[in-house]
């Protein structure tokens, strides 16, 4: 088994083995994503393992694609399908060796207490969207039309394309 190339940003010893749930709200869009992308699905429980008590964590995109054993247009689809859900947000670091920070939205899973987590500064608190969903369902249709672009985000049928 391959090692997972998610790190700890902020790395504390005492969060070594500290439990982080995914939430119960949470549970049917991420089965909804198992169901879409299972890359998707096993991109967020690495990252979610991996998380800081900031819910960040940061990875080598290569060595990200290597652990899951896809191609780079694989994994660019199941990042879109986490950032469509709003499950993560990313920034990719070209300065620092080409990582990529990834902050999970505390709606999903955090370590510690959610309420200390989604009033910290610089939280990922975004709402988890149940019209993204259709019979539990993620959407085809809607999810094609979405595309993340850099800077300004344009809006079709209110949602980014």
């Amino acid at each position: 088994m391959k090692e997972n190339p998610f790190k700890s940003i902020a790395f504390n010893k005492l969060e070594k083995n500290v439990y982080a749930p995914i939430f119960v709200k949470a549970m049917p869009f991420f089965i909804a994503i198992i169901a879409f992308d299972n890359v998707a699905a096993r991109i967020m429980m690495a990252a979610i393992e991996r998380m800081d008590r900031f819910n960040e964590c940061e990875v080598i995109i290569t060595e990200l694609d290597s652990y899951l054993g896809v191609s780079e247009n694989t994994r660019k689809r199941a990042l879109n399908v986490l950032r469509y859900m709003n499950f993560i947000e990313t920034k990719r670091n070209t300065v620092k060796g080409g990582k990529t920070k990834f902050k999970i939205s505390v709606q999903v899973a955090c370590k510690g207490n959610v309420e200390t987590k989604v009033n910290m500064e610089g939280a990922f608190d975004e709402y988890l969207c149940p019209s993204l969903l259709v019979d539990g369902q993620i959407c085809k249709e809607s999810f094609e039309k979405y595309k993340q672009f850099k800077g300004k985000t344009k809006h079709k049928d209110g949602l980014p394309f």
